[in-house]
């Protein structure tokens, strides 16, 4: 069965409209549409010691463990286990050759590779910054793309292109060229572009983080227009909502303020999809209908805050050793708590591997989230859309 036949499957066991939520009204609301209330908190909260308590929180709690979310849905559930047999390439065999493609880049010694390790790492991490903004627009527009499946009949029409358009022109085209503005590009860091000079910055700057604000505006304007038009769902409205706020946030906030919010919002999204997937994850049987009636009493609930919480004691083991290619030294939230840790992987000969590891665990991240969610391959919608039922 595809996701409409098991719609309309639901809806005569039922006899009512299928939910439009991924989950329920608050699950959702807490982890799919955090864009929204992170925006509301992050802009009345104005004490930056309060906000960096809240990121560093968030941080130890849900940086790995979104990072690591597509691998347990791809190896750790039941629901996937028939795909990683048939699709070993995409799922086994790309990932090492990835991996050793990156540990070959940052130790194969000079008389064959002739860029200084230095320069290596800085290409790696430009690598990763490209892939993370086409990363973080995919997954806006795969979130879309779920609350239409779950709410729209089969008939109704699709708005494909326009999210397409949205979430890569608004949601990752615009918030660069925020960045830009805001002369904390990582380009513009790394002196790949240049920064705006100070007159530049005086007279021309308000008006063009005015004109991007009122861009992003009129273009969810539209979206939500067209989605009411539509008859989308509320859950869809409202995400294309988060979006516009959160890329206005980045013409509005500070860049250290919209880094928090940004990332914060994608990790919260991730994980809170992966654990409601997860929770679903039930044994094969020979009855669909008694899967679906299991699924309807919400027995699962408890297996999906248990499986959150399996994240977070997972995310704040490994942080530390992560944290070594996140950011400069000296600005890890890790030295703060664990400064003689901290101190100890600085030093120690195993840096340069904590650094491959971290990196090769990002482009591994966006690589197996597209092998995961890839709905245009049959045999991956069918691993899937028994975990997407709530």
């Amino acid at each position: 069965m595809n996701v409409f036949q098991q719609k309309h499957f639901s809806q005569g066991l039922t006899g009512t409209i299928n939910s439009a939520w991924l989950r329920s009204p608050a699950w959702d609301a807490f982890w799919i549409h955090s864009g929204l209330w992170l925006t509301l908190l992050m802009f009345t909260v104005k004490s930056a010691a309060v906000q960096e308590m809240f990121y560093a929180a968030g941080v130890f709690l849900f940086w790995i463990s979104h990072r690591f979310s597509s691998f347990y849905l791809a190896w750790g559930t039941q629901a996937y286990r028939p795909l990683l047999k048939k699709q070993q390439w995409r799922f086994i065999y790309f990932p090492l050759l990835l991996i050793l493609l990156v540990f070959a880049a940052l130790f194969l010694p000079q008389t064959i590779i002739i860029i200084p390790v230095s320069e290596r790492i800085i290409g790696l991490l430009l690598l990763d910054f490209c892939w993370g903004i086409h990363h973080f627009s995919a997954q806006h527009y795969g979130i879309l793309r779920l609350y239409h499946h779950r709410w729209n009949p089969e008939n109704a029409p699709s708005a494909n292109q326009q999210e397409r358009w949205y979430c890569w022109g608004v949601g990752g085209g615009l918030v660069f060229i925020a960045e830009l503005l805001h002369g904390t590009s990582f380009l513009q860091e790394k002196n790949i572009l240049p920064l705006l000079t100070a007159d530049m910055l005086i007279e021309v700057l308000p008006m063009l983080l005015r004109f991007g604000t009122l861009i992003v505006i009129g273009t969810t304007y539209f979206m939500i227009q067209q989605a009411w038009k539509n008859e989308s769902g509320w859950p869809r409205i409202l995400y294309i909502l988060g979006v516009g706020v959160l890329v206005s946030a980045a013409f509005q906030l500070e860049p250290v303020q919209f880094l928090m919010l940004w990332t914060l919002q994608h990790w919260l999204v991730a994980v809170g999809l992966t654990a409601h997937m997860g929770s679903n994850d039930f044994p094969k049987k020979t009855n669909e209908v008694t899967v679906l009636l299991e699924n309807k009493s919400g027995h699962n609930t408890k297996k999906a805050w248990l499986l959150v919480l399996i994240f977070c004691v997972f995310s704040i083991v490994l942080t530390p050793f992560f944290e070594i290619e996140a950011v400069s030294a000296g600005e890890r939230y890790s030295e703060q708590v664990l400064p003689m840790l901290m101190e100890w992987l600085n030093n120690s000969s195993w840096l340069r591997l904590l650094v491959g590891v971290g990196l090769a665990s990002g482009f591994l991240h966006y690589f197996m989230d597209r092998a995961v969610y890839r709905f245009s391959d049959p045999e991956t919608r069918t691993g899937a859309q028994r975990l997407l039922l709530a």
